[in-house]
């Protein structure tokens, strides 16, 4: 009876290994696959080296890397200031930003828009040339803000990973200024240059924003290059300056991000950080001011997404009309991101307990889900073509699954990393405990894994969720003819300009993520409220 269930778990696992493969690195392997099918052709290699595709691709790079650099900044400013208000109600309020991260970049897009022409019509009035938001510096200023929740986040996991010990034996001997920047950023900075890597990577493989302010990047060519000779392995070759970029950005996130979801951060009491205020020069004495600046320019970009698509809304008869006529989209794209987020939670656990599992293949499973997040969008929805019309057809596309499953091989890894950094909390004693006490696999699995693994898995699927909502790229090439998602319908409402249309379907997937995101928070701390009172962590448990 023992072997009959140790094989049909080793069985299970071999399935759901197979069903990762094929649905989150298989639009990946697919397009190798027919790259090597093609035939060699003469001009194939040149387009690697066409002068406009490496303009492209150092046009791309650069703005990647000014958006890294911005929101990395702001961000690691913001937490330093975030990071002194933890007492009375700011301390649950400085969390809030968190629910901004998987906000569709669209929703940024017009909310700067929508404040821009505000200050124009002002200007206009007192005969002052408008202000343009287009080019370069509209996508990276939007880009930043965007991204700067992230980076902000990131940035206060850097805090909470250096020792309070060193921080009090530094300022028993330094002052406050030498402290903070001779101690506690040097430790950080790992961990700010692992999310700079991540956020020069989201910039680089997105182009919504871009393609809004009429600025050409290397991701939308790819997307170009495709629509026009609808060949999978040309559309591979194009792609492989970005691709190789991409990837390269990942594992240079993945040096300082993977430690720390292999030991999540312990949150320990620590002294409030010093602010810079005893200094002996002129640039230190700045560094409050910067601090609370970003800190405003959080609460910035924070705020306008949501206050500016509100005010342009004319009246609620209009917004009524807009939500009436877009119901069907606004229904299937829930549909879509619900059932994402719940096909990412076996596909992310079984890659989560493999990267975690003692063997060789560990690191080919590490690989696994550290390079779905680098594939652009458009390579993901090319990818998922060829399986389903050429690999594997079975009927699949041109159905109403293509969507979820654009969104499972885009994500999915994401759900992965949230459930590795929650099996690393469970203390795994109390599992040996519960397979004596109760040898029922089921029995353990309903008693004991998944109320330790639900805060993760709640967690797992709401990311998963908000981001299929603003899921853009890869749905725009999979998605039915007939079914399309609301952020489809935004998009192609957007290249006409603002208008009070855009703005109430614009308003859909934002209040969405908010209402989910803050759903998924309520959930988790009332969690983690009755687990603290009924029982103490085991002293050896690795806890958030």
């Amino acid at each position: 009876m023992k072997n009959a269930t140790s094989t049909r778990h080793v069985l299970g696992r071999g399935l759901m290994a197979l069903a990762y493969g094929v649905l989150v690195t298989g639009p990946l392997i697919a397009l190798v696959i027919e790259l090597l099918k093609m035939p060699p052709t003469e001009g194939l290699g040149t387009l690697l080296v066409s002068d406009r595709r490496l303009a492209l691709w150092w046009r791309s790079v650069v703005l990647a890397a000014a958006v890294a650099a911005g929101s990395t900044t702001i961000g690691t400013l913001a937490a330093l200031q975030l990071d002194r208000w933890r007492r009375g109600w700011w301390s649950g309020l400085r969390w809030f930003f968190l629910l901004l991260i998987p906000l569709p970049p669209m929703t940024h897009a017009m909310a700067w828009s929508w404040l821009f022409n505000q200050l124009n019509r002002t200007l206009g009035r007192g005969g002052v040339s408008p202000l343009l938001l287009r080019g370069w510096p509209a996508a990276w200023w939007v880009q930043v803000m965007w991204l700067t929740p992230l980076a902000t986040g990131l940035a206060l996991v850097a805090l909470a990973s250096v020792d309070p010990i060193l921080i009090e034996a530094g300022r028993l001997v330094q002052r406050d200024d030498r402290v903070l920047g001779h101690l506690i950023l040097p430790l950080m900075m790992p961990l700010l240059l692992a999310g700079g890597g991540l956020t020069f990577l989201l910039s680089l493989v997105d182009y919504a924003i871009p393609s809004l302010y009429q600025l050409n990047v290397y991701a939308l060519d790819i997307f170009a290059d495709f629509s026009v000779h609808h060949q999978p392995g040309r559309t591979l070759v194009v792609a492989l300056p970005l691709l190789v970029t991409t990837i390269g950005a990942i594992l240079f996130s993945q040096a300082g991000l993977r430690p720390a979801a292999l030991n999540p951060t312990r949150y320990r009491q620590r002294p409030i950080l010093p602010d810079g205020s005893q200094r002996d020069s002129r640039g230190i004495a700045l560094l409050p001011i910067l601090q609370k600046g970003a800190a405003a320019t959080l609460g910035l970009g924070a705020a306008l997404p949501l206050a500016g698509l509100i005010l342009q809304l004319s009246n609620r008869q209009h917004l009524r009309a807009t939500l009436l006529a877009a119901r069907s989209d606004i229904g299937y794209s829930l549909r879509v991101a619900v059932l994402a987020g719940l096909l990412s939670l076996p596909l992310g656990y079984a890659a989560a307990q493999a990267a975690l599992h003692p063997r060789r293949s560990r690191g080919l499973w590490w690989l696994a889900i550290t390079l779905p997040p680098a594939v652009p969008g458009p390579l993901v929805g090319i990818g998922l073509i060829t399986i389903w019309t050429r690999l594997l057809p079975l009927g699949v596309y041109g159905s109403a699954l293509m969507p979820v499953l654009a969104a499972v091989a885009r994500y999915a890894a994401l759900a992965a990393l949230v459930l590795i950094a929650s099996l690393r909390r469970i203390n795994p004693a109390l599992i040996e405990a519960a397979m004596l006490l109760q040898p029922n696999r089921i029995r353990t699995w309903l008693l004991i894994r998944i109320p330790l693994l639900a805060p993760g898995m709640i967690a797992a699927a709401t990311l998963v969720c908000c981001l299929t909502l603003g899921e853009l790229s890869a749905t725009l090439l999979v998605a039915a003819p007939g079914q399309a998602t609301l952020t489809m319908r935004i998009y192609n409402f957007l290249h006409y300009g603002a208008s009070d249309t855009v703005a109430g379907l614009t308003l859909v997937p934002t209040a969405l993520v908010l209402a989910f995101g803050t759903l998924a928070v309520g959930v988790l701390t009332i969690w983690a409220h009755l687990t603290r009172r009924s029982h103490s962590p085991h002293p050896e448990s690795t806890t958030l």
